[in-house]
């Protein structure tokens, strides 16, 4: 109830749409309800002997029996088109408004992804999260139209009828309303079942797609080690699984399909019996006995509406649950309370980039440190080769510093503040990142390099192009810098696309620079060209860079060896290492 509750709040921007849609329901389920009323009086009236009733009788004195006979058909015919159209608009207008709701909760959720440390990222599976941004997200619709709309329209139907049925024939209402107990016992006790088998089929289905982007992400590995058959005998295990448990959670719905339709049977053979009775002993008419079949068959669809709605809300109820697990998950890193901007650097005054780390100490997991009491001062405009052997902690040292993590213990500080006494937003603005496997968006080269400076003019754009030695190659694209690059577009060698990072790096043009093994993945020609853009981007910038290749490290001023996590050397590059560091 909480979980349905909270998720309707997305829906309250659109209060005023809704009290339109609860007018469109409430005339709807009127003329619904008058449907049945012309053939009563044609029956009663017309084909028969009965006098009209005295509102009828005074509108329609002196008419004809066919006059009365075409104007009761035109009347049907009148019901049935606005019974329609208030129900089509009331329709339209409900799913425009679940669709707005589920807008903003799609919005939400991109915005809690944004703000996701990496450490819970690596942490969780990405195509579990992929699965509730994208398809969980679809519960809050859901409870929109299904749990409120529809079940308001139940409701109001049910309550309408009931109260025209009652002055119509009260044993037969009493016999109508018998079923509903036996309805309401069923929508409890399997309610809580299909819940449970429908959260563990959606957590089987998010296994699913995790698998199926880690295969996308990893198929020349598979390829290339022959682990075809493996991965998909894994798979075909994992997705009989999702079977079982998907088939659990219909068997159930199943079951409480059967328990709703015998109460409805039961409760149908008894009126149709009661009914008949009366209309043999003369206490009903044939007119009044048609009107309370077609509410009896309208009494029952709203039943069974009601009765579909537990088992949606049930299974959207878990959908919505896993979507708030992701918003409620706390920052772990985020702005303190009292945080402060960086003011730009005065002219002429002390340059920014000054960096300390005192006793810094980092652990994924509590107990495990990955780096040990780190302590060193690097001076503005300096740059610093990170070297060590893999998995002693140089990247980690290097997500210090845009706070994608925060020590564990001690303290890093830029310009003497300390960094957790900064805005995010600020400290991260000062920061330039280029990682060791080339990122680019679906987007056009311009657009790349620009993405840390909307706004950026053509000529910056290619002056930073210039400066990464990347211009020549971009003008030689089909569309020059026009040309859309990323998944799907254009294909760039590894070394075009980590020339298009360096101009990005460039026209952000901020005072610290981190640079990931920025030459791995590169060819001598690749290497070389990027080597003698980064020398120019490192120039006036504290620089870090985690480096193998002794090309990169002597553009460094300074050397700092990790081993176990620990500083073991820091200081200018040793003589004595000739032409390979140890």
């Amino acid at each position: 109830m909480n979980s349905l509750l909270r998720a309707l709040r997305y829906f309250r921007p659109d209060a005023p749409r809704i009290s339109g849609v609860a007018l469109l329901l409430f005339l709807s389920t009127l003329a619904s309800l008058l449907k049945p009323w012309p053939l009563a009086l044609i029956v009663d009236s017309v084909l028969g002997q009965r006098p009209l009733p005295p509102f009828f009788a005074h509108h329609f004195d002196g008419w004809t029996k066919s006059q009365l006979l075409t104007a009761l058909a035109g009347a049907t015919l009148l019901l049935h088109l606005a019974q329609g159209f208030l129900s089509a608009a009331q329709n339209y207008g409900a799913i425009a408004i679940g669709l707005r709701g589920l807008r903003r909760v799609r919005d939400e959720v991109f915005e809690r992804l944004e703000r996701l440390s990496l450490r819970s990222c690596q942490g969780t599976q990405t195509g579990d999260l992929i699965h509730r941004a994208s398809w969980d997200t679809y519960s809050f619709q859901t409870l929109f139209q299904q749990g409120l709309i529809t079940f308001g329209s139940a409701l109001l139907s049910l309550a309408l009828m009931v109260v025209i049925m009652s002055r119509l024939n009260s044993t037969l209402t009493l016999a109508a309303l018998g079923t509903v107990p036996l309805v309401l016992v069923s929508i409890r006790f399997f309610g809580g079942k299909m819940r449970d088998r429908g959260t563990q089929a959606q957590q089987a289905d998010s296994r699913i797609t995790s698998t199926i982007q880690q295969t996308i992400a990893t198929l020349p590995l598979i390829q290339s080690y022959t682990r075809e058959a493996h991965e998909a005998a894994a798979f075909t295990a994992q997705t009989s699984t999702a079977c079982d448990r998907r088939l659990a959670q219909h068997g159930w719905e199943l079951l409480y399909w059967l328990a709703i339709s015998l109460a409805f049977s039961l409760g149908t053979a008894t009126i149709v019996w009661l009914g008949g009775r009366q209309v043999q002993d003369g206490s009903l008419t044939i007119g009044e006995l048609l009107i309370f079949l077609a509410y009896l068959t309208q009494l029952y669809d709203p039943l069974n509406q009601l009765s579909h709605v537990g088992a949606t809300v049930a299974n959207a109820g878990t959908g919505a649950q896993r979507v708030f697990e992701l918003l409620d998950r706390p920052d772990e890193v985020a702005d303190r309370p009292a945080a402060i901007g960086l003011a730009p650097p005065a002219p002429g005054g002390i340059p920014r980039g000054a960096l300390e780390f005192d006793q810094v100490s980092f652990a994924y997991q509590p107990g495990q440190p990955v780096l040990r009491e780190l302590s060193f001062a690097v001076a503005a405009g300096e740059s610093i080769a990170i070297i060590g052997l893999s998995g002693v902690g140089k990247s980690t040292l290097l997500n210090l510093l845009p706070r994608f993590f925060d020590p564990t213990a001690g303290t890093v500080r830029l310009d003497g503040q300390d960094l957790r006494d900064l805005r995010l937003h600020d400290l991260r603005q000062n920061i330039a990142v280029v990682p060791q496997e080339p990122v680019l968006l679906a987007a056009t080269v311009a657009e790349n390099i620009a993405f840390g400076k909307p706004g950026a003019t053509h000529a910056e754009i290619e002056a930073a192009a210039c400066a990464a030695h990347a211009h020549d190659f971009i003008l030689k694209l089909p569309q020059g810098y026009e040309t859309a690059v990323g998944e799907g577009a254009a294909r760039l060698s590894v070394g075009q696309k980590q020339r298009l990072n360096l101009a990005r790096a460039f026209l952000k043009d901020a005072p610290i620079l981190l640079l990931d093994e920025p030459t791995s993945a590169l060819d001598t020609e690749s290497e070389a060209l990027v080597v003698a853009s980064l020398e120019q981007l490192m120039r006036g910038r504290t620089t870090f860079i985690v480096a193998h290749r002794l090309s990169t490290i002597r553009r460094a001023s300074k050397v700092l060896v990790l081993e176990a996590g620990r500083i073991t050397q820091f200081g200018p590059l040793p003589d004595s290492w000739g032409s390979s560091p140890p």
